[in-house]
């Protein structure tokens, strides 16, 4: 079964999951944020800068908005790196199985992909890479506190009003009636836990509504959105501008003068002069890369922006 979202469905219909005294004593939260679901809900909700499609493209592939999530991204690793290696590692049968019922092989890379071809497992590893340190990398640190923030606040509820009530109120289209989790999806299915329990994630990235892993391994995962304090734009716009603004958002992703230009819609000379005036003040750092000179976000540019 893949990653399933939930659904604007009438109340009622939906995943009711059967929850028994064992499973109650080992539902858990995940103890950090999951690197490789908060990728690939990013990459899913297609909320993310075309400019990168050429890093990412083989991730990209196999994770598309409006799709299932194929189920061989289920890795609660909170290690990048681990999380990698066991999604690399999924048989290949599993993976074709997956891509020929969600996907199609409709591009030669997902042939070679689905055919288990090393060149095409390094290709997905590369782009699982500059995912992360692009899309997440900039903001990883912001995503760890608002993940803990998030758990201590769901702890404290746990402890004062009980597991129930927070199980309930994880979310509008999450209820809870003893002894049955309800999620809100497009079809009605009844599932028993059999004493796994679940492990709850907060998802900080590219979540808009719940989503259930239910055969992931060593139990069946529910993921619910959390919003992550954003930056104050009305402040910040009146101490630099609008269009600084934009370009100081814009690099939270590395970024030659170019692309920066074209990001924001400004031109050439204008991106140039904005992104000269920001190092300037210690906010941006440039350095060059062959012919092109890349702009970024230094620490006290982040801090600016949160």
């Amino acid at each position: 079964m893949p990653i399933v979202m939930s659904e604007s469905v009438p109340r009622g219909r939906g995943l009711t999951v059967l929850f028994e005294l064992e499973d109650l004593a080992r539902t858990r939260f995940a103890p950090a944020p999951l690197p490789m679901y908060e990728l690939v809900f990013t990459v899913h909700s297609g909320d993310w800068d075309r400019l990168l499609l050429p890093h990412i493209r083989p991730l990209a592939e196999l994770v598309r908005p409006g799709r299932f999530i194929p189920d061989f991204f289920n890795s609660a690793k909170p290690d990048f790196d681990e999380a990698v290696g066991q999604v690399l590692d999924v048989p290949s049968t599993r993976v074709r199985d997956q891509i020929a019922s969600m996907l199609g092989t409709t591009s030669p890379w997902l042939r070679s992909f689905a055919a288990g071809t090393p060149a095409a497992r390094q290709d997905l590893r590369s782009a699982f890479r500059s995912g992360f340190r692009d899309l997440l990398g900039p903001n990883w640190s912001q995503t760890r506190q608002a993940f803990e923030a998030e758990v201590r606040l769901r702890s404290s509820q746990a402890v004062t009003r009980g597991l129930g009530d927070l199980l309930g109120n994880l979310h509008p289209s999450i209820s809870w009636t003893s002894p049955a989790l309800h999620v809100e999806l497009g079809w009605d299915t009844e599932i028993s836990l059999r004493g796994t329990g679940m492990l709850i994630v907060p998802v900080l990235n590219g979540l808009s509504r719940p989503a259930v892993a239910m055969f992931a391994e060593p139990q069946p995962l529910l993921f619910y959105p959390v919003t992550a304090p954003q930056p104050s734009g009305a402040s910040l716009e009146l101490a630099l501008g609008r269009t600084r603004t934009l370009v100081l958002r814009a690099l939270t992703s590395e970024r030659t003068t170019t692309e920066l230009a074209k990001h924001v819609g400004i031109s050439l000379p204008t991106a140039s002069q904005h992104a000269t005036a920001l190092r300037t003040a210690g906010f941006v750092s440039t350095h060059r890369n062959g012919r092109s000179v890349r702009h970024r976000l230094t620490r006290r540019g982040w801090e600016l922006l949160n």
